[in-house]
Protein backbone atom coordinates (compact mmCIF):
# COMPACT_ATOMS: atom_id res chain seq x y z
CA UNK A 1 0.00 0.00 0.00
CA UNK A 2 1.60 3.29 -1.07
CA UNK A 3 0.62 6.50 0.79
CA UNK A 4 0.35 9.74 -0.33
CA UNK A 5 0.12 11.40 2.56
CA UNK A 6 -2.38 11.78 4.89
CA UNK A 7 -2.83 13.92 2.48
CA UNK A 8 -5.84 14.53 4.79
CA UNK A 9 -22.61 25.61 14.80
CA UNK A 10 -23.73 27.05 17.27
CA UNK A 11 -24.53 26.66 20.91
CA UNK A 12 -27.39 28.67 22.63
CA UNK A 13 -28.64 29.08 26.00
CA UNK A 14 -29.80 31.79 29.19
CA UNK A 15 -30.74 29.86 32.42
CA UNK A 16 -33.18 30.44 34.66
CA UNK A 17 -32.33 29.46 38.10
CA UNK A 18 -35.55 29.76 40.39
CA UNK A 19 -35.29 29.78 44.36
CA UNK A 20 -36.01 25.77 44.55
CA UNK A 21 -32.83 25.46 42.86
CA UNK A 22 -30.50 27.92 44.91
CA UNK A 23 -29.91 25.52 48.15
CA UNK A 24 -28.51 22.68 45.15
CA UNK A 25 -26.49 25.91 43.79
CA UNK A 26 -24.40 26.02 46.96
CA UNK A 27 -23.98 23.29 47.76
CA UNK A 28 -22.75 22.43 44.30
CA UNK A 29 -19.91 25.05 44.66
CA UNK A 30 -18.27 23.00 48.20
CA UNK A 31 -18.21 19.83 45.45
CA UNK A 32 -20.86 17.61 44.38
CA UNK A 33 -23.04 14.89 46.60
CA UNK A 34 -24.49 12.09 44.22
CA UNK A 35 -26.96 10.94 46.80
CA UNK A 36 -28.29 14.40 47.00
CA UNK A 37 -31.77 14.61 46.65
CA UNK A 38 -34.24 17.15 44.92
CA UNK A 39 -37.79 18.01 46.17
CA UNK A 40 -40.37 17.14 43.78
CA UNK A 41 -41.23 20.61 43.45
CA UNK A 42 -37.63 21.33 41.98
CA UNK A 43 -37.77 18.35 39.77
CA UNK A 44 -41.11 18.70 38.17
CA UNK A 45 -40.26 22.17 37.35
CA UNK A 46 -36.86 21.07 35.64
CA UNK A 47 -39.52 18.20 33.89
CA UNK A 48 -41.95 21.11 32.63
CA UNK A 49 -39.34 23.09 31.36
CA UNK A 50 -37.95 20.16 29.41
CA UNK A 51 -40.92 19.25 28.22
CA UNK A 52 -41.92 22.96 27.06
CA UNK A 53 -38.82 23.41 25.51
CA UNK A 54 -38.81 20.51 23.36
CA UNK A 55 -42.39 21.41 22.14
CA UNK A 56 -41.70 24.47 21.29
CA UNK A 57 -38.44 24.12 19.66
CA UNK A 58 -37.65 20.63 18.01
CA UNK A 59 -39.25 20.29 14.70
CA UNK A 60 -38.84 16.46 14.56
CA UNK A 61 -40.62 16.32 17.88
CA UNK A 62 -43.48 13.78 16.25
CA UNK A 63 -41.49 12.41 13.24
CA UNK A 64 -41.37 8.78 14.57
CA UNK A 65 -43.39 8.76 16.95
CA UNK A 66 -46.65 10.09 16.96
CA UNK A 67 -48.27 13.36 19.16
CA UNK A 68 -50.16 10.83 21.03
CA UNK A 69 -47.61 8.87 22.13
CA UNK A 70 -45.26 11.41 22.97
CA UNK A 71 -48.21 13.17 25.15
CA UNK A 72 -48.43 10.19 26.80
CA UNK A 73 -44.89 9.41 27.55
CA UNK A 74 -44.57 13.25 28.70
CA UNK A 75 -47.54 12.46 31.10
CA UNK A 76 -46.29 9.37 32.54
CA UNK A 77 -42.73 10.44 33.03
CA UNK A 78 -44.28 13.25 34.86
CA UNK A 79 -46.03 11.37 37.01
CA UNK A 80 -43.73 9.06 38.06
CA UNK A 81 -42.09 11.99 40.24
CA UNK A 82 -43.94 11.33 43.52
CA UNK A 83 -40.60 11.66 45.52
CA UNK A 84 -37.38 13.41 46.44
CA UNK A 85 -35.02 11.72 43.85
CA UNK A 86 -31.12 11.99 43.32
CA UNK A 87 -29.53 14.04 39.61
CA UNK A 88 -29.17 10.14 38.50
CA UNK A 89 -32.50 9.07 39.27
CA UNK A 90 -33.98 11.80 37.26
CA UNK A 91 -31.34 11.50 34.55
CA UNK A 92 -32.97 8.21 33.79
CA UNK A 93 -36.39 9.59 33.05
CA UNK A 94 -34.97 12.88 31.63
CA UNK A 95 -32.93 10.58 29.25
CA UNK A 96 -35.85 7.82 28.71
CA UNK A 97 -37.92 11.23 26.89
CA UNK A 98 -35.46 12.23 24.74
CA UNK A 99 -34.40 9.03 23.04
CA UNK A 100 -37.96 8.31 22.54
CA UNK A 101 -37.60 11.12 19.89
CA UNK A 102 -35.34 9.45 18.12
CA UNK A 103 -32.56 11.52 16.99
CA UNK A 104 -29.03 11.87 16.78
CA UNK A 105 -28.75 14.99 18.15
CA UNK A 106 -31.23 14.95 20.86
CA UNK A 107 -29.52 13.79 23.86
CA UNK A 108 -28.83 14.37 27.47
CA UNK A 109 -25.82 14.45 29.37
CA UNK A 110 -25.59 14.74 33.51
CA UNK A 111 -24.70 18.33 35.28
CA UNK A 112 -21.50 19.21 34.82
CA UNK A 113 -20.62 19.49 38.68
CA UNK A 114 -21.92 15.29 38.27
CA UNK A 115 -18.89 15.13 34.97
CA UNK A 116 -16.53 16.19 36.33
CA UNK A 117 -16.61 14.61 40.18
CA UNK A 118 -18.45 11.48 38.96
CA UNK A 119 -17.00 10.62 35.03
CA UNK A 120 -14.09 12.70 34.32
CA UNK A 121 -12.79 12.62 30.82
CA UNK A 122 -12.02 8.90 29.72
CA UNK A 123 -10.25 8.98 26.41
CA UNK A 124 -8.88 11.43 24.00
CA UNK A 125 -7.40 13.75 26.71
CA UNK A 126 -7.49 14.36 30.44
CA UNK A 127 -9.27 17.20 31.43
CA UNK A 128 -7.57 17.41 35.14
CA UNK A 129 -10.87 16.35 36.13
CA UNK A 130 -10.91 15.41 40.19
CA UNK A 131 -13.13 12.48 39.52
CA UNK A 132 -12.15 9.74 42.02
CA UNK A 133 -14.99 7.80 41.40
CA UNK A 134 -14.80 3.55 39.81
CA UNK A 135 -15.30 3.35 36.31
CA UNK A 136 -15.71 0.11 33.94
CA UNK A 137 -11.81 -0.46 32.28
CA UNK A 138 -12.40 -1.48 29.35
CA UNK A 139 -13.76 -0.27 25.52
CA UNK A 140 -16.29 -2.87 24.13
CA UNK A 141 -16.93 -4.44 21.09
CA UNK A 142 -20.74 -6.07 20.13
CA UNK A 143 -20.39 -9.10 17.70
CA UNK A 144 -23.54 -10.98 17.30
CA UNK A 145 -25.12 -9.60 19.90
CA UNK A 146 -22.33 -10.69 22.71
CA UNK A 147 -19.73 -8.41 24.06
CA UNK A 148 -15.95 -8.65 23.86
CA UNK A 149 -13.20 -6.80 25.19
CA UNK A 150 -11.44 -4.21 22.59
CA UNK A 151 -8.87 -2.59 24.72
CA UNK A 152 -7.91 -3.82 27.97
CA UNK A 153 -7.68 -0.80 30.37
CA UNK A 154 -7.74 -2.40 33.21
CA UNK A 155 -4.69 -3.98 35.98
CA UNK A 156 -5.20 -7.47 34.43
CA UNK A 157 -2.56 -7.49 31.48
CA UNK A 158 -4.11 -11.61 30.93
CA UNK A 159 -7.49 -9.91 29.49
CA UNK A 160 -6.61 -9.87 25.35
CA UNK A 161 -8.65 -8.66 22.65
CA UNK A 162 -11.24 -10.86 21.49
CA UNK A 163 -11.97 -12.42 25.23
CA UNK A 164 -15.85 -12.80 25.89
CA UNK A 165 -17.35 -10.86 28.31
CA UNK A 166 -20.09 -13.39 29.65
CA UNK A 167 -21.21 -11.72 32.70
CA UNK A 168 -20.48 -8.51 34.65
CA UNK A 169 -21.19 -9.29 38.35
CA UNK A 170 -24.99 -10.43 38.64
CA UNK A 171 -26.30 -9.54 34.78
CA UNK A 172 -25.24 -11.74 31.69
CA UNK A 173 -23.77 -9.79 28.46
CA UNK A 174 -27.23 -10.14 26.95
CA UNK A 175 -29.11 -8.16 29.91
CA UNK A 176 -26.88 -5.47 29.82
CA UNK A 177 -27.05 -4.85 26.33
CA UNK A 178 -30.83 -5.19 26.90
CA UNK A 179 -30.31 -2.50 29.43
CA UNK A 180 -27.80 -0.08 28.06
CA UNK A 181 -28.78 0.14 24.10
CA UNK A 182 -32.08 1.98 24.63
CA UNK A 183 -30.26 4.77 26.35
CA UNK A 184 -28.49 5.48 23.54
CA UNK A 185 -29.96 8.08 20.85
CA UNK A 186 -30.02 7.36 17.69
CA UNK A 187 -31.86 8.23 14.24
CA UNK A 188 -35.41 6.83 13.24
CA UNK A 189 -35.27 2.76 13.75
CA UNK A 190 -30.98 2.68 13.05
CA UNK A 191 -29.99 0.11 15.93
CA UNK A 192 -26.64 -0.21 14.26
CA UNK A 193 -25.82 3.71 15.58
CA UNK A 194 -26.66 2.44 19.33
CA UNK A 195 -23.90 -0.76 18.93
CA UNK A 196 -21.15 1.22 17.62
CA UNK A 197 -22.34 4.18 19.87
CA UNK A 198 -21.59 1.57 22.90
CA UNK A 199 -18.25 0.86 21.52
CA UNK A 200 -15.42 2.99 21.45
CA UNK A 201 -15.01 3.52 17.12
CA UNK A 202 -13.25 6.82 17.32
CA UNK A 203 -10.49 8.53 20.03
CA UNK A 204 -12.79 11.70 18.83
CA UNK A 205 -15.78 10.76 20.77
CA UNK A 206 -15.59 12.79 23.50
CA UNK A 207 -16.78 10.10 25.91
CA UNK A 208 -17.11 6.23 26.42
CA UNK A 209 -20.47 5.24 26.67
CA UNK A 210 -20.29 2.04 27.64
CA UNK A 211 -18.29 3.01 30.95
CA UNK A 212 -20.35 6.13 31.36
CA UNK A 213 -23.92 4.07 30.72
CA UNK A 214 -22.59 1.61 32.96
CA UNK A 215 -21.87 3.45 35.74
CA UNK A 216 -25.59 5.50 35.28
CA UNK A 217 -27.66 3.04 34.43
CA UNK A 218 -26.90 -0.20 35.96
CA UNK A 219 -24.84 0.92 38.48
CA UNK A 220 -20.44 1.66 39.64
CA UNK A 221 -19.14 -0.88 41.88
CA UNK A 222 -15.72 -0.78 43.35
CA UNK A 223 -14.83 -4.25 41.82
CA UNK A 224 -16.37 -6.33 38.51
CA UNK A 225 -16.84 -9.68 38.42
CA UNK A 226 -16.27 -10.82 35.06
CA UNK A 227 -17.15 -14.41 33.66
CA UNK A 228 -14.93 -14.41 30.91
CA UNK A 229 -13.80 -16.53 27.91
CA UNK A 230 -10.52 -15.74 26.99
CA UNK A 231 -9.88 -15.33 23.07
CA UNK A 232 -8.42 -18.79 21.99
CA UNK A 233 -9.92 -20.84 24.76
CA UNK A 234 -12.99 -22.82 24.94
CA UNK A 235 -13.41 -22.64 29.18
CA UNK A 236 -15.29 -20.15 30.69
CA UNK A 237 -12.75 -18.47 33.93
CA UNK A 238 -14.20 -15.76 36.70
CA UNK A 239 -11.93 -12.76 37.42
CA UNK A 240 -12.24 -9.71 39.67
CA UNK A 241 -11.45 -6.78 37.87
CA UNK A 242 -11.10 -3.18 40.02
CA UNK A 243 -12.51 -0.30 38.59
CA UNK A 244 -10.65 2.34 37.78
CA UNK A 245 -10.62 6.26 37.59
CA UNK A 246 -10.57 8.19 34.59
CA UNK A 247 -7.74 9.35 34.78
CA UNK A 248 -6.24 5.83 35.46
CA UNK A 249 -7.81 4.89 32.13
CA UNK A 250 -6.58 7.46 30.15
CA UNK A 251 -3.09 6.81 31.10
CA UNK A 252 -3.36 2.92 30.65
CA UNK A 253 -4.68 3.64 27.02
CA UNK A 254 -1.77 5.70 25.72
CA UNK A 255 1.20 3.64 27.43
CA UNK A 256 -0.39 0.82 26.22
CA UNK A 257 -1.70 1.40 22.55
CA UNK A 258 -0.29 2.41 19.23
CA UNK A 259 -0.95 2.36 15.78
CA UNK A 260 0.32 -0.41 15.58
CA UNK A 261 -2.25 -2.66 17.65
CA UNK A 262 -5.22 -0.60 17.66
CA UNK A 263 -6.69 1.05 14.48
CA UNK A 264 -8.26 3.93 16.67
CA UNK A 265 -4.86 5.04 17.11
CA UNK A 266 -4.04 4.98 12.99
CA UNK A 267 -7.86 6.80 12.28
CA UNK A 268 -7.06 9.61 14.79
CA UNK A 269 -5.96 11.36 11.67
CA UNK A 270 -8.73 12.19 9.30
CA UNK A 271 -7.34 11.59 6.49
CA UNK A 272 -5.86 8.92 4.28
CA UNK A 273 -5.10 7.95 0.70
CA UNK A 274 -3.44 5.09 -0.73
CA UNK A 275 -3.00 3.37 -4.59
CA UNK A 276 -3.55 -0.03 -3.13
CA UNK A 277 -2.34 -0.71 -6.72
CA UNK A 278 -2.37 -0.01 -10.53
CA UNK A 279 -6.21 0.30 -10.76
CA UNK A 280 -6.92 0.89 -7.23
CA UNK A 281 -6.94 3.88 -4.74
CA UNK A 282 -8.58 4.21 -1.09
CA UNK A 283 -9.66 6.97 0.61
CA UNK A 284 -10.45 7.18 4.50
CA UNK A 285 -12.73 10.26 5.26
CA UNK A 286 -12.85 9.49 9.58
CA UNK A 287 -13.70 12.85 10.52
CA UNK A 288 -15.68 15.97 9.18
CA UNK A 289 -14.85 18.60 12.14
CA UNK A 290 -12.91 21.54 11.28
CA UNK A 291 -10.62 21.66 14.26
CA UNK A 292 -9.48 18.44 13.15
CA UNK A 293 -8.47 18.55 9.68
CA UNK A 294 -7.06 22.51 11.28
CA UNK A 295 -5.10 20.10 13.78
CA UNK A 296 -3.28 18.21 10.69
CA UNK A 297 -3.20 21.40 8.67
CA UNK A 298 -5.79 20.11 5.55
CA UNK A 299 -7.02 21.99 3.87
CA UNK A 300 -10.47 20.00 1.90
CA UNK A 301 -10.07 21.91 -1.68
CA UNK A 302 -6.38 21.35 -1.84
CA UNK A 303 -5.99 17.62 -0.79
CA UNK A 304 -8.92 16.82 -3.28
CA UNK A 305 -7.98 18.46 -6.00
CA UNK A 306 -4.26 16.76 -5.63
CA UNK A 307 -6.05 13.18 -5.27
CA UNK A 308 -8.34 13.24 -7.97
CA UNK A 309 -5.40 14.97 -10.61
CA UNK A 310 -3.53 12.15 -9.81
CA UNK A 311 -6.53 9.71 -9.84
CA UNK A 312 -6.58 10.48 -13.67
CA UNK A 313 -3.02 10.89 -14.45
CA UNK A 314 -2.88 7.37 -13.13
CA UNK A 315 -6.09 6.06 -15.03
CA UNK A 316 -7.49 4.67 -11.76
CA UNK A 317 -10.40 2.30 -11.96
CA UNK A 318 -11.18 1.53 -8.52
CA UNK A 319 -12.11 4.02 -6.01
CA UNK A 320 -12.82 3.04 -2.53
CA UNK A 321 -14.11 5.87 -0.20
CA UNK A 322 -14.24 4.75 3.26
CA UNK A 323 -16.58 6.46 5.64
CA UNK A 324 -16.87 3.91 8.58
CA UNK A 325 -16.27 5.92 12.14
CA UNK A 326 -17.14 8.99 10.52
CA UNK A 327 -19.65 10.81 13.30
CA UNK A 328 -20.01 13.90 10.60
CA UNK A 329 -18.85 17.60 10.99
CA UNK A 330 -19.12 20.13 8.61
CA UNK A 331 -20.76 18.82 5.32
CA UNK A 332 -18.81 21.99 3.22
CA UNK A 333 -16.08 19.14 3.60
CA UNK A 334 -18.01 16.57 2.02
CA UNK A 335 -19.69 18.60 -0.80
CA UNK A 336 -15.99 19.88 -1.97
CA UNK A 337 -16.06 15.71 -2.16
CA UNK A 338 -19.11 15.61 -4.10
CA UNK A 339 -17.74 17.63 -6.75
CA UNK A 340 -15.32 14.64 -7.62
CA UNK A 341 -18.07 12.01 -8.09
CA UNK A 342 -21.01 12.83 -9.31
CA UNK A 343 -21.76 12.44 -13.16
CA UNK A 344 -23.93 15.58 -13.33
CA UNK A 345 -24.49 18.71 -11.14
CA UNK A 346 -26.52 18.14 -8.02
CA UNK A 347 -28.44 19.70 -5.31
CA UNK A 348 -27.20 18.87 -1.71
CA UNK A 349 -30.53 20.10 -0.29
CA UNK A 350 -34.18 20.47 -0.82
CA UNK A 351 -34.94 22.94 2.11
CA UNK A 352 -34.56 23.27 5.74
CA UNK A 353 -37.39 23.72 8.31
CA UNK A 354 -38.02 24.83 11.43
CA UNK A 355 -41.12 25.01 13.77
CA UNK A 356 -39.49 28.83 14.64
CA UNK A 357 -36.37 30.32 14.51
CA UNK A 358 -36.74 32.96 17.37
CA UNK A 359 -38.17 31.17 20.52
CA UNK A 360 -39.23 34.28 22.53
CA UNK A 361 -41.27 31.87 25.02
CA UNK A 362 -38.26 29.11 25.81
CA UNK A 363 -34.89 31.37 24.82
CA UNK A 364 -34.67 31.95 28.51
CA UNK A 365 -33.81 28.62 29.13
CA UNK A 366 -30.89 28.25 26.73
CA UNK A 367 -27.36 27.83 27.90
CA UNK A 368 -26.51 30.80 26.22
CA UNK A 369 -29.16 32.56 24.56
CA UNK A 370 -26.24 35.46 22.82
CA UNK A 371 -24.72 32.58 20.84
CA UNK A 372 -28.40 31.50 19.37
CA UNK A 373 -27.83 32.67 15.60
CA UNK A 374 -30.09 35.52 14.58
CA UNK A 375 -31.81 34.40 11.43
CA UNK A 376 -33.10 37.14 8.96
CA UNK A 377 -36.94 36.45 8.60
CA UNK A 378 -36.35 36.80 4.92
CA UNK A 379 -34.60 33.57 5.39
CA UNK A 380 -38.13 31.60 6.18
CA UNK A 381 -41.09 31.23 4.38
CA UNK A 382 -43.97 30.07 6.75
CA UNK A 383 -46.28 27.56 5.91
CA UNK A 384 -50.21 26.66 6.40
CA UNK A 385 -49.01 24.04 9.23
CA UNK A 386 -47.13 26.69 11.28
CA UNK A 387 -43.48 26.20 10.34
CA UNK A 388 -40.94 27.87 8.36
CA UNK A 389 -39.37 26.43 5.49
CA UNK A 390 -35.68 28.45 3.66
CA UNK A 391 -35.97 30.51 0.95
CA UNK A 392 -34.00 28.29 -1.90
CA UNK A 393 -33.48 31.68 -3.50
CA UNK A 394 -31.93 33.60 0.04
CA UNK A 395 -28.21 33.97 -0.54
CA UNK A 396 -27.23 31.64 2.13
CA UNK A 397 -28.91 28.86 0.96
CA UNK A 398 -26.79 27.94 -1.74
CA UNK A 399 -26.73 24.38 -0.62
CA UNK A 400 -30.49 24.15 -1.82
CA UNK A 401 -29.32 25.43 -5.41
CA UNK A 402 -27.57 23.65 -8.22
CA UNK A 403 -24.18 22.82 -7.44
CA UNK A 404 -21.60 22.21 -10.28
CA UNK A 405 -19.61 19.17 -10.18
CA UNK A 406 -16.12 19.12 -11.65
CA UNK A 407 -15.55 18.97 -15.22
CA UNK A 408 -13.18 15.89 -14.92
CA UNK A 409 -15.03 14.18 -12.49
CA UNK A 410 -14.25 10.80 -11.33
CA UNK A 411 -16.73 8.02 -13.72
CA UNK A 412 -14.95 4.88 -13.29
CA UNK A 413 -16.19 2.00 -10.28
CA UNK A 414 -17.30 3.50 -6.90
CA UNK A 415 -16.85 1.63 -3.76
CA UNK A 416 -18.33 3.07 -0.50
CA UNK A 417 -17.50 1.69 3.29
CA UNK A 418 -20.22 2.47 5.56
CA UNK A 419 -21.19 1.60 9.33
CA UNK A 420 -23.52 2.35 12.42
CA UNK A 421 -21.09 5.12 13.18
CA UNK A 422 -21.27 6.80 10.03
CA UNK A 423 -23.34 9.83 11.25
CA UNK A 424 -24.65 13.26 10.33
CA UNK A 425 -22.52 15.19 7.68
CA UNK A 426 -20.66 11.72 7.08
CA UNK A 427 -24.08 9.80 6.48
CA UNK A 428 -25.40 12.65 4.75
CA UNK A 429 -22.78 12.52 2.12
CA UNK A 430 -22.97 8.93 1.71
CA UNK A 431 -26.67 9.26 1.03
CA UNK A 432 -25.86 12.23 -1.92
CA UNK A 433 -23.13 9.41 -3.23
CA UNK A 434 -26.08 6.98 -3.27
CA UNK A 435 -28.94 8.75 -4.74
CA UNK A 436 -26.68 10.88 -7.25
CA UNK A 437 -24.04 7.70 -8.71
CA UNK A 438 -26.92 4.92 -8.21
CA UNK A 439 -23.88 2.79 -9.63
CA UNK A 440 -21.86 3.17 -6.66
CA UNK A 441 -21.57 0.00 -4.67
CA UNK A 442 -21.86 0.65 -0.55
CA UNK A 443 -20.40 -2.54 1.68
CA UNK A 444 -20.49 -2.70 5.56
CA UNK A 445 -23.32 -2.07 7.68
CA UNK A 446 -26.44 -0.06 7.77
CA UNK A 447 -25.49 3.84 7.84
CA UNK A 448 -26.13 5.68 11.05
CA UNK A 449 -27.96 8.38 9.47
CA UNK A 450 -31.96 8.59 8.25
CA UNK A 451 -31.74 9.39 4.43
CA UNK A 452 -34.19 11.90 4.39
CA UNK A 453 -31.93 13.96 6.49
CA UNK A 454 -31.22 14.81 10.26
CA UNK A 455 -32.42 17.51 12.67
CA UNK A 456 -29.35 19.48 13.59
CA UNK A 457 -27.95 22.86 14.07
CA UNK A 458 -27.12 23.84 17.57
CA UNK A 459 -27.88 27.06 19.63
CA UNK A 460 -30.91 25.91 22.06
CA UNK A 461 -29.04 23.32 24.15
CA UNK A 462 -30.50 23.79 27.76
CA UNK A 463 -29.44 23.19 31.31
CA UNK A 464 -32.38 22.57 33.71
CA UNK A 465 -32.20 25.53 36.41
CA UNK A 466 -32.11 22.79 39.58
CA UNK A 467 -30.59 19.41 38.15
CA UNK A 468 -28.60 21.44 36.13
CA UNK A 469 -28.88 18.15 33.92
CA UNK A 470 -27.95 19.18 29.81
CA UNK A 471 -30.16 18.43 26.99
CA UNK A 472 -28.99 19.09 23.53
CA UNK A 473 -32.05 19.54 21.51
CA UNK A 474 -32.14 20.66 17.87
CA UNK A 475 -34.00 22.83 16.10
CA UNK A 476 -33.02 22.72 12.13
CA UNK A 477 -34.53 19.58 9.47
CA UNK A 478 -32.36 19.18 7.11
CA UNK A 479 -33.75 17.48 4.07
CA UNK A 480 -32.09 15.79 1.37
CA UNK A 481 -32.85 16.08 -2.16
CA UNK A 482 -33.18 12.68 -2.26
CA UNK A 483 -32.88 12.70 -6.71
CA UNK A 484 -36.15 10.03 -6.65
CA UNK A 485 -34.47 7.97 -4.64
CA UNK A 486 -37.13 6.67 -2.40
CA UNK A 487 -35.60 5.08 1.46
CA UNK A 488 -37.54 3.35 3.81
CA UNK A 489 -38.67 5.64 6.38
CA UNK A 490 -36.21 6.25 9.46
CA UNK A 491 -33.92 3.83 8.13
CA UNK A 492 -29.96 4.55 6.85
CA UNK A 493 -28.09 3.06 3.66
CA UNK A 494 -28.77 -0.44 3.41
CA UNK A 495 -25.37 -1.69 2.06
CA UNK A 496 -25.48 -3.80 -1.38
CA UNK A 497 -23.50 -6.21 0.51
CA UNK A 498 -23.59 -6.48 4.25
CA UNK A 499 -19.94 -7.18 5.39
CA UNK A 500 -18.92 -7.40 9.37
CA UNK A 501 -15.69 -8.94 11.23
CA UNK A 502 -15.99 -12.39 12.85
CA UNK A 503 -14.58 -13.08 16.57
CA UNK A 504 -10.94 -14.29 14.47
CA UNK A 505 -11.08 -10.89 12.23
CA UNK A 506 -11.54 -8.73 14.97
CA UNK A 507 -8.69 -10.33 17.50
CA UNK A 508 -6.67 -10.05 14.74
CA UNK A 509 -7.14 -6.59 14.00
CA UNK A 510 -8.20 -7.94 10.06
CA UNK A 511 -10.31 -5.47 8.33
CA UNK A 512 -12.98 -7.04 7.01
CA UNK A 513 -15.18 -4.64 5.10
CA UNK A 514 -11.73 -3.19 2.94
CA UNK A 515 -10.64 -7.02 2.41
CA UNK A 516 -13.97 -7.94 1.28
CA UNK A 517 -14.19 -5.01 -1.05
CA UNK A 518 -10.59 -5.96 -2.37
CA UNK A 519 -11.48 -9.36 -3.31
CA UNK A 520 -14.71 -8.10 -5.12
CA UNK A 521 -12.67 -5.33 -7.16
CA UNK A 522 -10.65 -8.52 -8.02
CA UNK A 523 -13.30 -10.90 -8.91
CA UNK A 524 -14.60 -7.66 -11.52
CA UNK A 525 -11.85 -6.73 -13.76
CA UNK A 526 -13.92 -5.13 -15.83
Amino acid sequence: MRLYGQVASVNDGGSKSPAVGHQYQAAAREGHIPQRKFEVQALQEDFNILREVLQEVHIGLHRYASKATMDSLFTRSYSSIKAPMTETDFFKIVNRVVTSIRDEHTFALPSREYWDNQIGQTVYYHSGSKSGSPLFPFFIKIIDNRLFIDNNLSNDLSLNRGTEILQINDLSSRQILETLLPTIHTNGFIETFRRRNLEQFSLHQTYNRFMVHYAIFIGRPDTFRLKVRKYGDTAAVSVDVPALTSKEIFNNYWRRYSTVNDPKKTRENPFEFALLDHQTAYLRLSDFHNYVWLKYNYSPSTEFRAIFDLIRERSIQNLIIDLRGNEGGNLRIGVELLKYLTKQDFRPYNYHEVKNYRFPDVRQYFSDSTALKDYPDELFILQKDGTYRSDAEYETEEWSRPMQRDPKAYQHNLYVLINGATGSAASILATLIRVNRKDAIFIGEESGGDMEGPVSGTGTDITLPNTKIRVDIPFVKRVVNLNGYEPLKGRGILPDYTVAPSLDDFAGNKDTELEFTISLIKSNPD
